[in-house]
């Protein structure tokens, strides 16, 4: 008995968190029904998580069209989860970011590594009017990417491996394994096309104090103006100014 009351308190759990990841910046507002046929509960179901939800803030609902958005209280949590090492990281990177957006005249992003993702948390946008856009707060693979590769590179071979063994084809395997020790040991990383939108990268690792890997330092551009030539160019600058964060993040 203990056993199936355990297993039904984590489904509810989830069902919740699930009810929560339904939300994103694009869909911020959804209906009862777009968030059961999402989830592929029963109304009633729905309903009974929905109200739990909301009776403790994570979720509100709109009087006039009935359809639920996020909470006050994921704005709470939202600013404690910034007082950690991440908002220390994005206001040491913020000035090297913006000269380095200045210098290359592309877009400039800080990653972190999160639940074997990477996701964006601060960006210097570029001024051109054809520009790549990373928004703070999407997720992005690890695998595929420079910000990705820079990141996955300082990883244990057990994290490594977890990722690789997943990946399909195995071209792509294989590619990975051989361009990781050289990552490593240039922290220097650089994707052409590799996500499919025409966009070219360079990123490199920043370290912590005792030389763990959680963030790296990222341009991207459109491949047409950012081509191999200039990503080259910028190689040693990025490199630099990863390493500028890296000293100032020990201090």
């Amino acid at each position: 008995m203990i056993e199936h009351k355990d297993n039904k308190g984590t489904r509810t759990v989830q069902r919740s968190i699930d009810i929560i990841n339904c939300f994103t910046i694009d869909e911020y507002e959804l209906s009862l029904t777009q968030i059961s046929e999402r989830l592929g509960l029963a109304k009633s179901t729905t309903s009974r998580l929905l109200d739990t939800l909301l009776q403790n803030g994570i979720v509100q609902k709109n009087n006039i069209n009935f359809k639920y958005t996020l909470g006050y209280k994921m704005y709470d949590f939202g600013r404690i989860a910034e007082k950690n090492y991440s908002v220390e990281i994005r206001e040491l990177a913020k000035p090297f970011m913006e000269k380095l957006r200045n210098e290359t005249e592309e877009s400039v992003t800080l990653y972190m590594l999160q639940n074997k993702k990477r996701v964006c948390i601060e960006r210097c946008s570029s001024n051109q009017s054809l520009s790549h856009v990373v928004r703070v707060g999407e997720t992005l693979p690890l695998a595929v990417g420079a910000g990705g590769k820079a990141l996955l590179a300082f990883q244990t071979n057990t994290y490594i491996q977890g990722i690789i063994e997943k990946l399909e084809p195995s071209e792509l395997k294989e590619q990975l394994i051989k361009d990781l020790p050289f990552i490593k040991e240039e922290n220097f990383a650089l994707s052409m096309d590799e996500r499919g939108a025409g966009i070219n990268a360079i990123s490199s690792a920043i370290y912590d104090k005792n030389k763990n890997v959680t963030f790296c330092l990222c341009v991207s551009g459109p491949s047409i103006r950012f081509t191999l030539d200039k990503m080259e160019s910028f190689k040693d600058r990025i490199k630099d100014y990863a390493e500028q964060i890296s000293e100032k993040a020990v201090q």
